[in-house]
């Protein structure tokens, strides 16, 4: 392998290392200084190749994953306050928080609430069709993972990347489950910005070692609310929005900072037919 693709595969190995931290705990407020340091980089350095390879920097990549857990946080739970809703995405102050989301979004929390009700990207087109959900801790996964930027057909380039070094790594792609966390709520944040994770449940006899862009994680256990979801390509969306806006807000539930994941049965960013059966599992707690 060449010096300089040997350098970039480090260099996407150590900020997968990185958005992994961030994603773990929305409360934690990183400085460029630690995240540099947990992947023994100096910080001149570690910013310039986040922005590289995200797009982003750091600061303005974690500021935004904040503001978009925040902006769900304030929908999916009607009846949280702002102040818990800021306090669980590691904001110090209202004044704070709201400048910050206000610039993000254009209106104030209080006032998100509001115009979401006439939000013209909602599909509630599935609001009748009658929902499978059972309530359970679902186990903790180990896998190997590929990050993408796109809720679209794109998303299969994540895919077929697992199943190559599946494949290197003598791994059979089909026999292992496949999950797919959804970091992002389309519903507001543009489809081309929605960020996606492709995960392959790891075989438990043998250990492997992240490499480039593949990347090695636990997801951990947690509670949810699981539905069982069959339909098409562009389904799971409608789907999404009726759980998200209309279920949650009615349930027992509130949604915590843990993103929600397919766990699939039949993949629609695989299969030829784009028809897919999978849980959507969203992580919860009691409200």
């Amino acid at each position: 392998m060449k010096h300089k693709q040997i350098t970039l595969n480090d260099h996407q190995e150590r900020v997968n290392d990185v958005l992994f931290l961030i994603h773990a705990d929305m409360q934690q407020n990183y400085s460029v200084d630690t995240l540099a340091s947990h992947v023994a980089m100096s910080p001149f350095h570690f910013n310039r190749i986040f922005k590289e390879i995200v797009g982003e920097s750091v600061h303005g990549y974690i500021k935004r994953v904040k503001l978009e857990h925040a902006a769900n946080a304030l929908i999916f739970n009607p009846h949280a306050t702002i102040t818990h809703v800021l306090q669980e995405v590691g904001f110090s102050s209202n004044a704070s928080f709201t400048q910050a989301f206000k610039e993000a979004f254009g209106v104030t929390p209080t006032k998100w609430r509001e115009v979401d009700q006439a939000n013209d990207r909602e599909d509630f087109s599935f609001s009748q069709k009658p929902l499978d959900v059972t309530m359970m801790v679902q186990p903790s996964y180990h896998v190997a993972y590929v990050r993408h930027t796109g809720y679209d057909r794109s998303i299969k380039k994540a895919w077929q990347k697992l199943y190559v070094w599946a494949m290197a790594n003598q791994i059979d792609f089909k026999q292992q489950r496949m999950i797919g966390l959804h970091h992002s709520n389309p519903r507001f944040v543009e489809s081309s910005n929605c960020h996606y994770v492709a995960c392959l449940e790891l075989p438990k006899n043998k250990k492997f070692y992240r490499s480039g862009e593949i990347g090695i994680m636990k997801i951990p256990e947690m509670f949810c609310a699981v539905f069982n979801l069959k339909g098409v390509y562009g389904d799971l969306k409608k789907y999404m929005d009726v759980i998200y806006h209309e279920w949650l807000p009615q349930s027992d539930y509130e949604k915590v900072s843990l993103p929600s994941y397919a766990l699939y049965y039949e993949n629609h960013f695989i299969n030829t037919s784009e028809a897919f059966n999978l849980d959507f599992c969203v992580p919860v707690k009691f409200k």
